[in-house]
């Protein structure tokens, strides 16, 4: 490993020590899931050098850790932190028995998501205004690399990179961005969560901060170029406003079924695209493709079809011929991809872990994790190591069915007052 990324993770992870030290421990917690959080968002990218991401894993990892050690009055995970735990152990096991991904890949996401998972489970409700300041924080620094990119940079800082991909929704004036997020798809599904978190304003900020948090996410969403993800962004924030208690019941049904629309409009958006503009884009192809293959994933024998080979076993299927996808390499569908590489068993769970914690979230989060459910149509969500371990964190973070106001605190750095009100 390159000594000078050594020397640099060790002087960062020493800032961040020395930092944490004089965080209140009652707050370690959110502080330490907001940091680790904008590291992962940074360096923990499936196409930064391999030096980089397992520096920024170890960093993130020692971060969590550490809040564990100062945090006091810990509390239980609840039921949606195991059955997230559930899901990362059974992917693990998977790959365990079938050699299907790299080791390396395999420990470092799996013990940085279920890290994450276990510190955002157990954050209290007010720390939950710290998270979301990070997750605006990090936004704001990822959209300000993607102006570098259009303004200054040559190309991406590390991962999608060769050659330029125009962005459609500027006219293809201007190149589709990513900041350090390894793809334009992850940069605006980042984008989307921090647009989501502006938009409902859990944390009460100021209706300037807002507004500034929302404009930073949408010039994001919009440089990133990605439609799937608008279209993904507009089914979340329907059920967002569905899910408001003080509509009348006959509006929540309209709202629900626009916003259904809106999901089923993403799952055969292929068709729209292409009839759209069939000899300009192949890519609405390719995710059309994905969905051509379920017979023959299927028709498999019975012990592949239903546990399939492995999560990240999908090159064996391209391979064998049962991908009908000419473009690339890449299923650009979370469920087919499910029941390609682990079976029947394996979409199954994917579909149980999200109904799960999609019925015991909050307002925000539903709103979040009905985006993410979205672009499973459009993309292969939890094979990209930082939009997983996110994913993870937002499936377990506690219900803030309250606004969320900033703690008091005594000399000690123990909470006196919450300040979480009705």
């Amino acid at each position: 490993m390159n000594p000078v990324l050594l020397l640099g993770a060790a002087g960062g992870l020493l800032g961040v020590v020395l930092f944490m030290l004089f965080v209140p421990p009652r707050l370690s917690r959110g502080v330490a899931v907001g940091l680790a959080l904008l590291v992962i968002t940074i360096g923990v990218d499936n196409g930064a050098p391999e030096a980089v991401w397992q520096v920024s894993a170890i960093v993130a990892s020692a971060i969590l850790i550490l809040s564990l050690v100062r945090s006091r009055a810990i509390r239980s995970g609840g039921v949606r932190f195991w059955v997230v735990a559930g899901w990362l152990a059974y992917l693990v096991l998977g790959i365990l028995l079938t050699g299907s991904w790299p080791l390396t890949w395999t420990v470092i996401y799996f013990s940085v998501a279920g890290l994450m998972a276990w510190v955002a489970a157990r954050i209290d409700p007010i720390e939950l205004r710290v998270v979301y300041a990070f997750v605006a924080t990090a936004a704001a620094v990822q959209v300000a690399i993607a102006v570098l990119e259009v303004t200054v940079l040559p190309e991406p800082i590390w991962g999608y990179v060769g050659g330029v991909r125009w962005n459609p929704l500027t006219g293809d004036e201007l190149a589709r961005t990513q900041g350090t997020l390894g793809h334009p798809i992850p940069f605006a599904i980042f984008c989307g969560f921090a647009f989501i978190i502006a938009w409902s304003n859990p944390a009460r900020w100021s209706q300037k901060v807002r507004l500034i948090n929302l404009s930073v996410a949408t010039a994001g969403i919009a440089l990133s170029g990605t439609r799937s993800a608008i279209l993904s962004i507009a089914a979340g924030i329907l059920v967002h406003v569905a899910l408001n208690g003080s509509l009348a019941k006959w509006l929540r049904s309209v709202v629900i079924l626009i916003a259904v629309g809106i999901v089923l409009l993403n799952i055969d958006i292929g068709i729209v695209r292409i009839a759209e503009d069939l000899m300009d884009s192949g890519s609405w192809t390719h995710r059309l493709g994905a969905l051509v293959s379920v017979p023959a994933l299927l028709d498999r024998p019975p012990a592949e079809s239903w546990f399939g080979n492995g999560f990240g076993s999908i090159v064996q299927l391209y391979d064998r011929g049962l991908m009908q996808q000419i473009y690339l390499e890449t299923v650009d569908n979370m469920l087919v991809y499910a029941l390609g590489t682990m079976g029947i068993v394996g979409a199954i769970v994917l579909f149980a872990l999200s109904v799960v914690t999609f019925a015991l979230s909050d307002r925000t989060v539903r709103a979040i994790l009905v985006m993410v459910f979205a672009m499973y149509f459009s993309f292969d969500v939890w094979t990209w190591i930082n939009i997983g371990v996110l994913v993870c964190m937002f499936m377990v973070l506690p219900r803030s069915d309250r606004s969320v106001d900033g703690p008091v605190l005594d000399r000690s750095g123990l909470v006196v007052r919450a300040g979480v009100t009705p």
